[in-house]
């Protein structure tokens, strides 16, 4: 019987997938890793139609990615996904991005939630046809939390417009790190590429509508410092992010 458990592909990084550096962004990994997780479940039948058909809609709700050296434009990478059966409500997967020779370049651990589109509420008993081909158990993850700053700078604010959407209408997950980015002072840019990030995705940002940007420094739960970005919309949250450089 063969092993649906897991997903690969290879990529070769393009213009479009690196910053002024000419090293991967974290928006492009990001979006490689959901990228995989949709080619993953599409071919085993789980399109956009199977989830829409049973008024399903896979959401994510955390994640965090920890680059070890950042691959550069020109580079082909190999990818593989691996999927952990739900528990709590959220569906685990990691993606690990792996040189040619085997070199582990970079891992995004993504927390998913099935939601039920029509009474908006998370789905907590999976339908076993969605469930039946991921692993019991993943074993790793990365640090989830978000530590706050104890002050903040306004950043301004930055509308859902065409560039960051997606086909939901609202912003992209894999784009909030380039808002997140630009909210940055570039000074704070220049000290090099991220090399690790948290976020939280708590209220969706929909196509047209703004939200108000906010930076501060922050301390990990190592103590070690890093930066703060939340995005706030009618006086709520819409996302939270940790990261450093």
């Amino acid at each position: 019987m063969q092993d649906h458990s897991t997903y690969t592909e290879q990529i070769t990084l393009d213009e479009g997938d690196v910053d002024y550096r000419g090293l991967m962004r974290p928006s492009a990994l990001l979006r490689c890793a959901e990228h995989m997780a949709t080619a993953h479940a599409w071919g085993l039948g789980m399109d956009k139609a199977f989830y829409s058909a049973r008024q399903m809609v896979y959401l994510v709700g955390r994640q965090a990615f920890q680059f070890l050296r950042v691959p550069a434009m020109r580079e082909t990478v190999t990818l593989t996904t691996y999927p952990e059966k739900t528990r709590r409500g959220a569906n685990k997967r990691v993606l690990v991005v792996r040189s040619l020779d085997g070199e582990e370049l970079a891992r995004v651990d993504t927390r998913w939630t099935l939601v039920d589109t029509c009474a908006g509420k998370i789905i907590r008993h999976i339908p076993p046809e969605i469930d039946q081909y991921w692993s019991d158990t993943v074993d790793w993850e990365l640090s989830l939390q978000v530590p706050k700053a104890a002050e903040l700078v306004s950043a301004g604010s930055r509308r859902a417009a065409y560039s960051i959407c997606d086909t939901n209408r609202h912003i992209n997950n894999a784009s909030y790190l380039d808002v997140a980015c630009d909210a940055l002072p570039l000074e704070v840019i220049d000290q090099g590429p991220v090399r690790f990030a948290a976020i939280k995705y708590h209220r969706q940002v929909p196509l047209g509508e703004e939200m108000e940007l906010f930076y501060g420094q922050a301390a990990g739960e190592d103590g070690a410092p890093g930066w703060y970005v939340t995005g706030r919309r009618e006086g709520k949250a819409a996302f939270e992010l940790f990261c450093r450089f």
